[in-house]
This record gives C-alpha cells, structure tokens and sequence, in this order.
C-alpha cells in the first residue's frame, strides 16, 4: 500500500541543464493526488523539485487547478534557478505528502561505454561579453 502513494520521478528532460534553461520533470504521482485536497490558489501539489540542490521553478506552468492523473507519465516544466556547476546531480522531488522515489533505470543516463552516468548535469552558461576590444594574439 505505501508504494501505491510514493510518487515516482522517472527521470528529467534535458537531463544538461544551466541557469535560467527550462526543464521538464517527468514522474508518475502514483494515488498521491487522492490524499492532497484543498491547495491554496497559490500552491502546487508538489513543495519543491531539485536537481542537486538547486530549485525548479514552476511558477508559470503548475498551480492548484493543474491535474496529475494517477499511474500516468505527467509532466511539469519548470526554469532552472541558480545552479552549482557539476558532472553528476540528483534529482529530488517533495511532495505535501512526503518525498518521491525516483527510478534509478530510467532517471540515469550513461554515455556508450558506461564510464560516464548520472540523472542530471548542470554546467556553466555566458548570456553576454562585456568587452569588445582584446590582443590579437589572445590571451
């Protein structure tokens, strides 16, 4: 019976994601949703989800009114908040009820070779330049 009412995450698309990107987190909520009654208007069924720490921001796509159907593949795109720079990040997700489980088999990605997995990778991003002038030779 508990596993009927822990929300599954199955994994996050783009698993590579940098500050301000959007993601989307793919999960299963299970029977949770018949246990989660009268959210504020301002409140998701969900607290918060993560990726090693570091906010997912649903404000504009989730709310109360939004429906999860139970033991479906649902979807949430969020933005991605400030975010530390690393190779391997897990992906969390709480929920009014308690915590997700997440699908190892389907939330890690590994490269060809199996040297290289992880659920979700966040690396640094440049939105401009500021200098315009600079040696040929480089530096």
């Amino acid at each position: 019976m508990k596993k009927d009412y822990t929300p599954v995450i199955n994994y996050i698309s783009p698993r590579v994601t940098y500050y301000d990107s959007y993601t989307q987190v793919i999960f299963n909520p299970k029977n949770t949703m018949n246990l989660i009654k009268d959210l504020e208007m301002d409140e998701m069924p969900f607290i918060n989800t993560k990726i090693g720490g570091n906010l997912i921001d649903f404000e504009f796509s989730v709310d109360s009114a939004t429906e999860y159907r139970a033991h479906w593949i649902n979807r949430a795109r969020g933005q991605i908040g400030e975010s530390t720079i690393s190779k391997k990040q897990n992906i969390t997700m709480m929920w009014e009820t308690g915590r997700a489980t997440v699908a190892k088999h389907e939330s890690t990605f590994c490269n060809f070779d199996q040297s290289d997995c992880y659920q979700a990778k966040s690396i640094p991003v440049i939105f401009g330049i500021s200098e315009n002038k600079g040696y040929i030779t480089g530096g």
